[in-house]
């Protein structure tokens, strides 16, 4: 029994997470697993982890390699690596904060798709799970409407009935490290409804280039509005995203260029997860300087909900 307590002692060990994001409550908004000091790990062993964890994309936390940046992640999901995961990020960094590892403030963190600014701002309670945590992203790029034959093939995949498409938004394709198709929807009660053949979705997706459907539904009041959405993206291993901060980058991009914002209200609170009964929110603020789009704002809340370590 000593020898295999000390043989056990001897392992490599890293800290694990479990947190929820865009939520202040626990099995709520987008879970993700965060993996601390993954430095000299092997990219067979950060999938073999990622695959382990599969309920949730995995954030895996290394040492600055460069003067450029103070943080490097790396994103997995149970099949390869992203670029870039929003959720995931903001994950990493709630544990960072709980644990004195970087405080309030702007910090740099590189990634896949290179070096973006992080701030975390103290809200009503000095808790992490009170303070907002957001990421800075240049604007996503957005490729033509998709033609309305598409988009209907799209809708019929969804189980959308086609009188239920915006009547003057396009659906369109954003591409920010990864690629997703808008869909705007007139009525945000038409999102409880959808069934969609993920079958279908994958095909489609690789027909249209799209690794993710965002289906989406605007709710104005006066100057305050938000939106309301759902995401597929059976690409990706993921029949249903609960909350995705990326897609609402990109839905910022799209509802600029469509002119949806007024002199007072460049930014939106995007709602997602209700159906899968994990709802979150996320905060997007748009960075306009004399009339011009720069940069997006993703922010929200996260809770760690259980830590532990794993041997490898």
């Amino acid at each position: 029994m000593r020898a295999k307590l000390l043989r056990l002692a001897a392992e490599k060990t890293l800290r694990i997470f479990q947190v929820d994001t865009f939520t202040n409550s626990r099995f709520s908004g987008n879970p993700a697993t965060v993996v601390l000091d993954a430095d000299g790990q092997s990219d067979a062993t950060l999938l073999a982890i990622a695959r382990e964890f599969s309920h949730a994309e995995v954030a895996f936390v290394f040492a600055a390699a460069g003067p450029d940046h103070d943080v490097r992640l790396r994103f997995y999901n149970s099949r390869k690596e992203a670029a870039f995961v929003g959720h995931a990020t903001l994950a990493a960094h709630a544990v960072l904060l709980a644990l004195g590892r970087r405080g309030l403030g702007v910090w740099r963190q590189h990634s896949g798709t290179g070096v973006i600014e992080v701030s975390a701002s103290a809200g009503a309670a000095s808790a992490a799970a009170q303070t907002l945590i957001e990421f800075r992203q240049t604007v996503p790029e957005l490729d033509p409407p998709l033609p309305f034959k598409s988009t209907l093939h799209v809708a019929e995949a969804l189980r959308l009935p086609a009188t239920q498409l915006h009547e003057i938004m396009p659906a369109r394709i954003a591409r920010k490290g990864s690629t997703r198709l808008l869909v705007p929807i007139a009525d945000p009660r038409q999102l409880d409804d959808l069934a969609p053949n993920l079958g279908t979705l994958l095909e489609l997706g690789n027909e249209l280039g799209a690794e993710g459907f965002f289906v989406f539904a605007l709710n104005r009041n006066t100057d305050e509005w938000s939106t309301e959405s759902r995401m597929f993206c059976p690409a990706l291993g993921i029949p249903e995203d609960p909350v995705s901060g990326n897609a609402h980058g990109m839905l910022a991009a799209y509802l600029w260029e469509l002119g949806q914002f007024g002199k007072n209200s460049a930014s939106f609170i995007g709602h997602q997860g209700k159906q899968m009964r994990r709802p979150g929110q996320v905060n997007v603020r748009l960075e306009v300087d004399q009339g011009s789009f720069n940069a997006v704002h993703i922010g929200g809340t996260a809770i760690i909900v259980s830590e532990g370590t794993l041997a490898l």
